[in-house]
């Protein structure tokens, strides 16, 4: 199908640098439906643009990519309507005059790029597309707003003090295409918002570039019932320092009576629309962080963290080897609540689990040829006792599996060498009350 574009009044300036830029000097653009229209940059510096000024209009309902920077200084730009037109940016983005996205798709395929501008940063759809440690994208000026859907595709959307707000309440309106790879990072204000209006798990894909790996921290949340409301996320990578204080002011030596240790690396802020109940979840890799037990809430007076309580262990997002540790039956402050992973005090040592195992190993004691419980003096009993693999797969469950001894296979194969999480809960036989979840590391020998 031939694919046609109509321009009307428009020039086309070229710098001194030989960079394309498309200058619309108050003249109408329309890109028709299966149409293209591509801004160039010269091959050497990239700085190719196309720059909508003087009252000018750019109507898309086709296709249009810019080698450059798109610039909307005084005219307006659109997605023509009902259409879907599609904006494919290489560098900034820039808006100070109308932008309206009606039902357009942008994506931004450079590596760092900026999100900014006086005008209202309004998408529809909008894809951060950077291969996997490559760049950023920015908001250096003010909020970003996206109505149906946040694509984010190995890179990092950095919310910097400002809000990026998704308000389709769809839980799957935000797309991680690498769960490791893809998230939302914030800085002092910055946040990312979530609309939502359903009992189902909403993922915030929070983390932060630590020196140029990405470190994925969710926080998830499932709310009790489907009144709309909003939720609010930042992760904060705190600085190591010689103090015991947080960047935002959080002392980690400041405790109650039933937690040993706190997370002195990252830690959630949260905020809620309303008081509404909901399950919180904080999402941690128990290899790389260490083996968090349960999460602690900054409150009280004089304030410290407090163990929340009754906080369940259990697999994270597919794919991603993390766990996550949910507080049920929450309820949020409407104001900003800090939340940390903590490691609480044992309150009996009545019982322990191996660091290592060697399965069917000549001349090792029978009782270390297989993973389970050491129960001191039979005090307690094991009800349920899981296995993950690095990638998140659950590669052995006492229930499923109707044992409570793992012999390191996993569908009749011995799995590789290396660390496993477990999780286990234990309840004592004399009280018949349970434990804190218990969780950890196993090293599979063979």
């Amino acid at each position: 199908m031939k694919k046609t574009l109509l321009t009307l009044l428009a020039s086309v300036a070229l710098s001194a640098t030989y960079a394309q830029t498309f200058y619309n000097n108050g003249a109408p653009v329309a890109v028709t439906t299966g149409g293209v229209m591509i801004v160039k940059s010269d091959n050497s510096t990239g700085s190719g643009s196309l720059e909508n000024a003087a009252s000018g209009s750019l109507k898309n309902a086709g296709t249009v990519v810019i080698e450059g920077s798109f610039v909307n200084t005084l005219g307006t730009a659109d997605g023509a309507g009902t259409n879907t037109g599609k904006y494919f940016v290489q560098k900034d983005w820039v808006n100070n005059a109308t932008w309206t996205p009606d039902q357009s798709l942008v994506t931004l395929y450079g590596t760092d790029q900026n999100i900014s501008g006086t005008g209202t940063n309004t998408f529809y759809n909008l894809t951060d597309s950077t291969p996997v440690g490559l760049g950023t994208k920015k908001q250096t000026d003010g909020d970003v707003t996206v109505t149906n859907a946040l694509w984010l595709s190995g890179s990092e959307h950095a919310t910097t003090s400002y809000w990026l707000n998704v308000t389709n309440s769809d839980p799957a309106s935000i797309v991680q295409y690498n769960v490791n790879t893809s998230f939302v990072s914030s800085t002092a204000g910055g946040r990312l918002v979530r609309n939502t209006n359903q009992k189902a798990e909403y993922i915030f894909p929070t983390g932060v570039n630590d020196g140029g790996v990405a470190k994925v921290r969710e926080a998830s949340i499932v709310p009790a019932n489907t009144q709309a409301r909003y939720y609010k996320v930042r992760y904060a990578e705190n600085v190591p320092t010689t103090t015991t204080t947080t960047d935002d002011g959080y002392d980690t030596i400041k405790k109650s009576g039933g937690i040993q240790t706190v997370n002195d690396v990252f830690y959630h802020i949260v905020d809620a629309s309303d008081n509404s109940p909901a399950d919180l979840s904080i999402h941690s890799d128990q290899i790389a962080d260490g083996p968090w037990a349960s999460i602690g809430m900054w409150t009280g007076t004089p304030s410290q963290w407090v163990n929340m309580q009754q906080v369940v262990a259990g697999p994270g997002q597919s794919g991603s080897g993390r766990i996550k540790f949910t507080k049920g039956a929450w309820t949020p402050a409407v104001n900003d609540s800090v939340f940390a992973l903590v490691d609480t005090i044992p309150i009996k040592r009545d019982f322990t689990f191996p660091t290592a195992f060697l399965p069917g190993g000549v001349g090792v004691p029978v009782e270390n040829t297989y993973f389970t419980i050491i129960n001191q003096g039979d005090i307690v009993a094991l009800d349920e006792l899981s296995v993950f693999n690095r990638w998140g797969e659950m590669v052995f469950d006492s229930q499923r599996d109707g044992t409570d001894k793992w012999d390191g296979h996993y569908h009749g194969k011995l799995q590789d060498q290396g660390n496993y999480v477990f999780l286990a809960k234990v309840r004592n036989k004399q009280t018949n009350k349970l434990y804190p979840t218990v969780t950890g590391n196993v090293a599979l020998v063979w």
